[in-house]
């Protein structure tokens, strides 16, 4: 009888420490299926239809979670990745643009938050927006101001455009100087002095020129380029300062005037 005993007593430590075991790995799934990591892989993954059907339903569900507005942020770059790939790629790839608009506005319409302009379809900003006017404090109201930046198609050769976005930039960097998009942001910054400075270099346009606006853009896009690459990070914006820097200092422009 005390035999038995004893070959039991291994036997369940075994069974009990299994059982342990198993629990611990049902717990670790379920800390690995953490709705906003989830949508977040969707939205890495470019499955943009994905990432907006679980960000939305993080946004219903967890309305009061000191991660609500990133769900917000990456929702809105959600529908702009996915009018990227389904709508835009098709008119570069070749489709036209009725086309692209009609079948994309027939499989995405519903989400109603598309908005029609000059350039076709564009992703009417909202939950920016929202970011913005509700939570003006939140830690990623950075990326949703950089990302309420209108950007111009063409710049026809005249600098308005382009001061005018480097202005939005210059107030967003004030406004947010610990942005963690802040190589990019300087780097955005340093490309539109540069291309200032090729247009009151070379343009054809005798209003346009001016050779004392010239030298300054250029000492300034020398400067961010530079401010860009002491940043700590390193980023992707890294290799295009590199280069757009050498070109600037060659003499090789990277503008094509009109």
């Amino acid at each position: 009888m005390i035999t038995r005993l004893k070959n039991c007593v291994p036997v369940f430590f075994l069974l009990l420490w299994c059982g342990c075991a198993l629990l611990d790995m049902q717990a670790s799934k379920r800390e690995d299926k953490n709705p906003l990591a989830e949508a977040q892989k969707a939205f890495d993954d470019k499955a943009y239809v994905d990432a907006i059907n679980l960000f939305q339903d993080y946004i219903q569900k967890h309305p009061k979670s000191k991660d609500y507005t990133i769900a917000l942020q990456r929702l809105g770059e959600s529908f702009e990745g996915l009018l990227d790939l389904e709508y835009k790629r098709r008119m570069d790839n070749g489709a036209a643009e009725p086309l692209a608009r009609k079948e994309f506005l027939a499989k995405y319409g519903h989400y109603n938050c598309w908005q029609d302009g000059p350039r076709g379809l564009h992703y009417n900003k909202t939950h920016f927006k929202t970011i913005l006017e509700k939570y003006p404090d939140s830690p990623i109201a950075d990326e949703a101001a950089y990302r309420m930046i209108v950007w111009e198609q063409n710049y026809k050769g005249r600098p308005e455009g382009v001061a005018r976005e480097l202005q939005a930039l210059e107030e967003i960097f004030k406004k947010y100087p610990t942005t963690s998009l802040r190589p990019e942001i300087l780097y955005e910054m340093a490309h539109r002095c540069h291309i200032l400075y090729e247009m009151y270099s070379f343009s054809p346009v005798p209003d346009v020129r001016n050779q004392q606006k010239a030298q300054e853009y250029k000492e300034k896009a020398l400067f961010l380029y530079q401010l860009s690459l002491s940043s700590p990070e390193h980023s992707k914006y890294s290799e295009k300062t590199w280069k757009d820097m050498d070109l600037l200092q060659k003499g090789v422009r990277i503008y094509q005037l009109n």
